[in-house]
């Protein structure tokens, strides 16, 4: 990996709250031959002064300023992919916080897949602890509280009843970048834009079965975890033929 350049990509707005926690989280990571990048969304808080000051203490932290300003979390990772070159890449939110040896044991996954599978697009994810706003642990398998199981999604058609990767867990190689289709205006996130495009090219999509991220819940996000069991199943039966219309537009 010494000749391997990683880079973690970091989209901020309005994050002052709980930025440089996540941040800290990342200076603390067991493997550290990284480069972060961040871009800021145009904040109105605190957030670029909290940037700047920790971009002051690590010298492989990347503030950058191209003109892009709230396009939103899709546009943001998207931007920050296409401008920034590197072998592999991970996508950072600002809310949350990262297992000590999240960064290592995706890496440890990516080269083993790579060995087996040459010159394929690869994305390795991995399951999350969903927590509160104070960290505090209210289930211990994102899988499993929203009904994912990854051994069962395993075509590109299985995309559209399922969001099978979550962007914040996410380490893939320059290949899946590369199979990716840019602008991604049909998108409606960055996650499972990436993953579809990685699928649809017979990519490799493989999932570690251990949290990695404690993924905070609070009012301020802009995606979060909802439980398989408290969905209302009639509601989604009942609006079942225009979910199929818009993933099969979406898809196509």
């Amino acid at each position: 990996m010494t000749e391997k350049k990683l880079a973690i990509l970091l989209a901020t707005y309005n994050g002052e709250r709980y930025l440089q926690e996540q941040i800290d989280s990342l200076y603390s990571q067991s493997f550290s031959n990284w480069t972060l990048y961040v871009h800021d969304d145009g904040s109105t808080d605190n957030t670029q002064e909290i940037l700047k000051r920790n971009a002051e203490l690590h010298e492989n932290m990347v503030i950058l300023n191209y003109t892009n300003r709230n396009g939103g979390a899709k546009d943001n990772f998207l931007s920050m992919l296409q401008s920034v070159d590197a072998d592999y890449y991970m996508f950072c939110d600002q809310d949350d916080v990262w297992h000590n040896d999240k960064v290592k044991l995706s890496l440890n996954r990516m080269l083993d897949l790579e060995k087996e599978y040459v010159d394929k697009p690869i994305i390795v994810h991995s399951d999350l602890y969903v927590v509160d706003q104070d960290l505090k642990i209210t289930c211990n398998s994102f899988w499993s509280y929203e009904g994912i199981d990854t051994d069962k999604l395993t075509k590109f058609e299985d995309l559209a009843a399922c969001c099978l990767t979550t962007g914040c867990t996410m380490l893939f190689n320059k290949k899946a970048k590369t199979a990716t289709i840019f602008p991604a205006e049909n998108a409606t996130m960055h996650d499972i834009w990436i993953t579809a495009c990685v699928m649809n090219v017979n990519g490799i999509v493989s999932g570690i079965n251990m949290p990695l991220i404690y993924y905070r819940q609070h009012s301020n996000n802009c995606l979060g975890a909802v439980s398989s069991k408290d969905s209302n199943v009639y509601n989604k039966i009942r609006h079942l033929k225009n979910v199929y219309r818009k993933n099969k537009e979406t898809y196509k």
